[in-house]
């Protein structure tokens, strides 16, 4: 699936064009849609692609010799690196391309295929390739890639990480879904296009998630528990601290005394899932109002890990009894709106960006953040280059934004110690008159409804 990828391609196709031998490292989450992106870049170019398996690295070798062999290429049965890479190099005129899929599989054993590159990018008699190793493995590639492979990280060209898509993206691809259920289901699926595909607009959002999540038989059904288990041991433990998360414990003391595990023990854990981006530290935007701040909290970054470990993960065996639209009644719906809160923040913060972009807002900001209060939040700050600053709430959960709503905001802002010089209120509700009022009294006051947001 490729969509919103314009820039990336053209990233890729700036380093195809570059002289030299090139070997880029590309990297991203599973299903954030790397290999679509792949696909498109070498479509019209000379491209070998082996996507490397946990195996030994001899067997390693046999596989890729027997993929050359499916080409029509004759190989020996078990042959070395050099011989592999002299036979890709070989091309008709155009940059040769290799692309190596999860290529941290590739040197878990040992660094002979790297050595063996490494060797052979440095004959004089070689053409000029362009190698792309590719890896799902986020947390391996940003942590202990250079030091696996010591001075041969040398050899790299450069590091290119492909990031979530956008709501817009999201919206674009499912254009039959309405703004409600757009943004509901963004809040499970996020912006891994690898998880789109197991979605259909032409259903409602909660027909989506009985038909499509709640059916045992269905790939998302445990795709969340699988998702993290991939990557890490211990799952009985990393399984009761996102459950922990997911049900609202985001505080490490909260944590400690939910799981009954150390501080130690749950930092050292926590750190593991943050490096793997499954989890996230939020820090509240740099104000003098510290002491009114909560000390750093932790959340599910991950949507559908998240969406998992809140409502599949706690009730597994009523989830194999229930009839699933008995199941989405009791155990999804009263809660469901909070769930998407935190996606429709981020929805708010994405189009403020993109009016930033087109020079819609009345300054260009430079600074992004949030403040979480111990009495209430401020769900964006953008500060300019002087510090002027933009900021506000966003209301997915009530009905109407009340003036009380309003005037918590105004507290917030004392308590952060901090003056917005302009205040953007978000509501997918209505707004109450009196709030109305106040917009038309301040003109740096802007109310902005669900509809507004295309």
């Amino acid at each position: 699936m490729f969509t919103g990828r314009e820039k990336e391609l053209q990233y890729l196709n700036d380093y195809y064009e570059k002289s030299g031998t090139q070997i880029l490292v590309v990297y991203g989450q599973k299903g954030i849609g790397k290999t679509a992106l792949l696909e498109q870049f070498v479509e019209d170019k000379d491209c070998l692609y082996y996507e490397a398996i946990s195996c030994s690295t001899r067997q390693q070798r046999v596989f890729m010799a027997s993929h050359l062999g499916d080409m029509g290429i004759s190989m020996p049965e078990y042959p070395e690196f050099e011989e592999l890479f002299s036979v890709i190099e070989e091309s008709k005129g155009s940059k040769k391309i290799l692309v190596i899929d999860e290529f941290q599989n590739m040197c878990k054993t040992d660094n002979e295929f790297f050595e063996a590159l490494y060797d052979y990018i440095n004959r004089e008699d070689k053409k000029d390739m362009f190698i792309i190793l590719c890896s799902s493995s986020i947390g391996w590639v940003e942590n202990s890639m250079v030091g696996k492979l010591g001075a041969l990280s040398r050899m790299l060209s450069g590091f290119y990480k492909i990031k979530e898509l956008k709501y817009q993206d999201f919206k674009a691809h499912f254009p039959l879904f309405s703004i409600e259920d757009s943004i509901g289901a963004f809040s499970i699926l996020g912006g891994v296009p690898g998880l789109w595909q197991y979605f259909n607009d032409e259903f409602s959002l909660r027909e989506n998630i009985e038909s499509f999540i709640l059916q045992s038989n269905e790939k998302l059904f445990d795709y969340g528990q699988q998702y993290v288990a991939e990557e890490l041991r211990e799952t009985a433990v990393y399984n009761t601290l996102l459950g922990a998360l997911a049900e609202g414990k985001h505080k490490l003391n909260d944590l400690y005394r939910h799981t009954g595990f150390s501080r130690a023990k749950i930092s050292v854990y926590l750190k593991n899932l943050m490096q793997l981006e499954i989890v996230e530290k939020v820090f509240s935007f740099d104000t003098e109002g510290r002491d009114n701040t909560q000390k750093g909290i932790y959340q599910i970054k991950h949507p559908y890990v998240h969406f998992y470990y809140r409502y599949l993960f706690p009730n597994q065996t009523k989830i194999m009894f229930w009839e699933t639209d008995e199941f989405y009644d009791q155990f999804i719906a009263p809660t469901f709106k909070h769930f998407v809160a935190g996606c429709y923040k981020k929805v708010c913060q994405e189009f403020l960006e993109r009016e930033s972009a087109l020079e819609r807002l009345p300054e260009k900001f430079i600074n992004r953040g949030e403040w979480v209060g111990k009495k209430g939040n401020i769900d964006f700050i953008f500060q300019d280059e002087e510090e002027e600053i933009l900021a506000g709430i966003c209301n997915w959960e009530k009905e109407m934004l009340m003036y009380e709503d309003y005037q918590l905001f105004m507290e917030c802002q004392e308590s952060a110690k901090i003056k917005a010089e302009y205040i953007i209120l978000f509501s997918a509700g209505n707004f109450d008159n009196r709030l109305r009022e106040e917009m038309k009294k301040n003109p740096k006051l802007a109310l902005v409804a669900l509809e507004q947001m295309g």
